[in-house]
């Protein structure tokens, strides 16, 4: 826990605690102990103790509005933040007009009409790179053009916006690899191979080779998502002389058999999408009579294999657009493939989405982190930052984790239990289910799931997964010690309330990672489980600590999406309200003491 009573009743955040005082838990009164780490700190209970306290609390503090900031602190937020002018900001329009018939920017005018034949255009959030793409398409009419862009769900708002172009083809990279590979492999395909599975492919020991198996498959991800040709020539388990040795050498030979197995059609070996993509990569097609220009979209979270399928396919025409503070996927070996494009440059820097407010505090969170200054100008003179959405009305619900989410949807069914939800990307796409079928699993009980029935009991799962670190796996176990007995009710409650079409939802939940590329037309709530840019914004600035920004850049990013969301209402959550109020103290006191 953050936060917990002390001896005079008061709530202490973490941070503000001192040894000497006495500190008990808001919920169930147990005394707690005060843990000071040097990368986390918190209170905990005994052991078997508060297991739900937590989540308790969360909802008390929402109710009771504990830690509410007081008028001077609203005050502050309005004037500098939430409703301040900007007379110094400029937009240029151009004399192009749109369909709908209003003007678009010289910025975007620039890039329809541009002449080179390899551009590539940094755009930041809500700066209309697709209508731009649109216009630039339709303005070369007899070309044929290939438009890959990140996801399907990218991919169906592409369909609807270009719809009428007879001259583009809107593909995934996974989908363009489908056609020409995965196809074959359609009867093979999962979304979950893990080193279990290794294990049981390649006839190994469980008990003795798990290490084995562990390092197999992390290379065989690293190679699927690299521009590598060979096993080889990967740098992974090299020696302090990054020489290869004999470890490495097994492992290498281990991943080729295990490719080779993975090749064919005939077995029941499972493979995943990006084997296939892995495969098409490697048989360079060229694409060069199919297409006369390819467009590439989200080129900041693209990686060095889509840039070699681009250059293999000789394609005269290239274009690739991307925002490197939108950058959010670096867990999946995910590289800002912007400055290794040769091509002339171009920037669109107008948000049509949100207002100069919303630009404002997306500048300044971005200059605190990375020292970069982008010079955002918001066009949304509607959109607006309040303290508080009505919850009564519809609103989306952002958050950085499912973990969250799923607390989130909890306190939202407790209060109003026949809410209407909508989950962005898909209900299944949560994976609610695991967590009720993990609580089955821990009960003893047999299971369907592929996720647990590789294993022969819960006990044997979560050790395996500590043993390797199995980052989802152990989130679940975290939700089983938390729920309990509560998770079937609580699960099969988000499914029945669940609605597949957006406009009828009461409260539409993503994670931040999910809601890139969306506009929501309705309000949003910030939820609290981001990272802390208060505590690192007094390190730097106030207490002057030597901190590596660069560990907290893809947390900046995440933070930039989500203020970037909106265009209606936003309620910003109270980590970003005490970092702005901290900021606005520090530029504008005479003392640094007056600010500790």
């Amino acid at each position: 826990m953050k936060k917990a009573l002390n001896q005079y009743g008061r709530l202490i955040d973490i941070m503000e605690s001192t040894k000497k005082d006495i500190y008990a838990c808001p919920v169930c009164k147990e005394l707690l102990t005060r843990n000071f780490g040097e990368k986390s700190q918190f209170y905990s209970h005994p052991k078997d103790k508060g297991q739900d306290c937590e989540l308790k609390l969360k909802l008390i503090i929402k109710d009771d509005n504990l830690e509410g900031l007081t008028e001077e602190q609203i005050d502050i937020l309005k004037t500098e933040y939430y409703n301040k002018e900007f007379n110094d900001v400029h937009i240029e329009l151009s004399d192009y007009k749109s369909n709908e018939g209003y003007y678009l920017t010289q910025e975007q005018k620039d890039i329809i009409f541009s002449k080179e034949d390899r551009i590539k255009i940094s755009a930041l959030a809500g700066s209309a790179k697709t209508s731009t793409l649109y216009y630039y398409a339709k303005e070369r009419p007899h070309k044929k053009i290939l438009y890959l862009v990140y996801n399907k769900a990218m991919k169906d708002e592409a369909d609807h916006t270009f719809g009428k172009l007879s001259n583009i083809t809107i593909k995934t990279i996974h989908g363009l690899a489908f056609g020409y590979v995965g196809n074959y492999y359609k009867n093979k395909l999962t979304f979950n191979y893990k080193p279990v599975d290794v294990v049981k492919d390649l006839n190994l020991n469980w008990n003795k080779d798990m290490e084995l198996a562990v390092k197999i498959h992390n290379m065989m991800n690293q190679y699927m998502l690299s521009d590598i040709k060979e096993f080889e020539d990967m740098e992974l388990y090299k020696d302090e002389f990054n020489n290869t040795n004999n470890e490495r050498d097994l492992i290498i030979n281990k991943c080729k058999q295990l490719w080779e197995l993975k090749k064919n059609y005939n077995n029941n070996i499972k493979i995943e999408h990006d084997f296939y993509l892995k495969l098409f990569h490697l048989g360079q097609k060229d694409l060069s009579h199919r297409y006369d220009i390819v467009l590439l979209d989200e080129a900041q979270d693209s990686n060095l294999m889509v840039l070699d399928i681009i250059n293999n396919s000789n394609i005269k025409g290239v274009v690739i657009v991307g925002d490197k503070f939108q950058s959010l996927y670096k867990w999946r070996n995910s590289t800002n493939i912007m400055p290794l494009f040769n091509g002339k440059e171009y920037t669109l820097t107008t948000s049509f989405r949100v207002s100069q407010n919303i630009a404002n505090i997306a500048n300044i969170i971005v200059k605190d982190i990375s020292d970069e200054n982008i010079t955002m100008k918001g066009f949304n003179i509607n959109q607006k930052i309040v303290n508080e959405i009505n919850k009564n009305e519809p609103y989306v619900c952002l958050c950085r984790t499912n973990a969250y989410i799923f607390a989130e949807v909890f306190e939202t069914l407790s209060k109003k239990g026949n809410s209407k939800l909508f989950f962005e990307g898909g209900y299944n796409s949560y994976n609610f289910n695991n967590i009720k079928d993990a609580w089955y699993f821990y009960l003893g009980h047999q299971v369907k799931n592929p996720m647990f029935n590789k294993f022969k009991d819960y006990h044997t799962m979560i050790e395996y997964a500590k043993g390797i670190e199995d980052l989802e796996l152990i989130a679940l176990n975290r939700m089983i010690e938390k729920y309990g007995s509560r998770i079937p009710k609580i699960v099969d409650g988000i499914k029945n309330n669940t609605t597949t079409k957006k406009e009828n939802a009461d409260v539409i939940f993503s994670t931040i990672h999910r809601s890139k590329g969306q506009t929501y037309l309705i309000p949003i709530y910030i939820s609290d489980d981001c990272f802390d840019i208060k505590d690192i914004f007094k390190k730097v600035y106030i207490d002057k600590e030597n901190l590596d920004l660069n560990k907290y850049y893809e947390e900046m990013c995440i933070l930039y999406v989500a203020v970037t969301r909106p265009f209606d209402k936003i309620e910003l959550n109270t980590k970003l309200k005490d970092y702005l109020l901290l900021r606005w103290k520090y530029f504008n006191s005479d003392s640094i003491k007056s600010i500790i």
